[in-house]
């Protein structure tokens, strides 16, 4: 994200919290509250002990409004666990590459 960019969200968030009489830090807490519950939710689900079938019935979809969809599916959640293991072997190994 450029500069200019960053200081447009910047005013935005200034603006928003001027108009109902928030803070700065109040406002972008607000509006980073919905990813927040989203990220912390499918990381509270115990993956590594679910089957595949327990995967597929799970609901990792979340709507955000004026943004969409987020979802994710069980190839994915696979994925990212072996990655996970990979490098936490490689940690475990003492390699760093």
């Amino acid at each position: 994200m450029n500069k200019i960019d960053e200081k447009k969200i910047k005013d935005l968030i200034h603006t928003i919290g001027l108009n109902n009489n928030l803070t700065d830090d109040e406002v972008r807490k607000i509006v980073e509250s919905q990813f927040r519950f989203a990220s912390e939710t499918i990381r509270s689900l115990p993956f590594e002990e679910m089957s595949l079938e327990e995967l597929q019935d799970t609901n990792t979809n979340f709507y955000f409004k004026y943004l969409g969809k987020l979802f994710t599916n069980p190839d994915v959640i696979q994925r990212q666990h072996n990655k996970e293991l990979i490098l936490k072997t490689r940690k475990e190994d003492g390699r760093s590459d």
